[in-house]
């Protein structure tokens, strides 16, 4: 896979997402799309009424109910992308990565010493979630809409200390998620964790993706230090309230 390949499929899915083009990234100012919920979207929840920004590109695209997009246009217009994103509907930002593949292969990190690997396919999951406290790697449900299809654990002698999953959001992005316990934070395990499982999903012929939110730099620091780059942001959050 080419580092145009992995950049075009993400803006892709996004923009079955978000109901509008690929291309639309890429114009600038702000572009709106009546929420709609396309075949092939990822399926999170949908809060009532929908509404989502994205900025991956030149400009922010938003995708809202119909119903509301009217109001939205009124309120944003003429405003410069960050005082849009500045508006107080607009929460719980999430900061997504996607792996730079060239620097990936110069950036391996090492698994701290005492440490041993164990992988896990879809079909083991159940046995995973016997053990609680990796739900960032896990989703700890055999029935999700987005299930959890790959993980690598790691072990220090019998006990469970650090894991990353992948969790198959759509048909060609799997999300990567990591938890390590406290005692092995700061030693590079969970780097080692999320390089060695995205390269295992690229081996498969998908596309890893990492998603934290805006405050957690310790985790932007784990996305960095395994290879990944900065690829968009988004409003998960957002929140419309229609009696203003």
């Amino acid at each position: 896979m080419m580092q145009k390949e992995v950049l075009f499929l993400a803006k892709e899915q996004l923009a079955v997402d978000l109901n509008c083009r690929r291309e639309d990234f890429d114009r600038p100012g702000l572009q709106f799309f009546p929420f709609a919920a396309l075949p092939g979207r990822r399926p999170f929840p949908i809060r009532e009424p929908a509404l989502e920004l994205v900025s991956f590109g030149a400009g922010t695209v938003v995708s809202a109910a119909e119903r509301i997009l009217p109001q939205l246009q009124q309120r944003l217009a003429g405003m410069e992308r960050d005082q849009v994103w500045a508006q107080p509907f607009v929460r719980s930002l999430g900061h997504y990565f996607l792996p730079d593949l060239a620097r990936q292969q110069r950036c391996r990190r090492q698994i701290p010493q005492g440490i041993r690997l164990a992988w896990t396919e879809e079909q083991g999951m159940k046995q995973l979630y016997e053990t609680p406290g990796f739900s960032n790697a896990l989703g700890y449900d055999c029935n999700a809409p987005r299930p959890d299809v790959l993980a690598v654990s790691a072990w220090a002698g019998d006990r469970l200390v650090g894991m990353a999953g992948a969790s198959a959001d759509c048909r060609m992005l799997w999300q990567i998620g990591v938890d390590v316990v406290p005692e092995w934070r700061r030693k590079g395990l969970a780097a080692a964790l999320v390089w060695e499982l995205s390269q295992a999903v690229l081996a498969r012929g998908k596309i890893p993706y990492y998603g934290t939110s805006s405050s957690n730099l310790a985790s932007q620091r784990t996305a960095w230090a395994s290879g990944y780059f900065p690829a968009w942001v988004c409003s998960y959050g957002a929140c419309w309230d229609e009696t203003k």
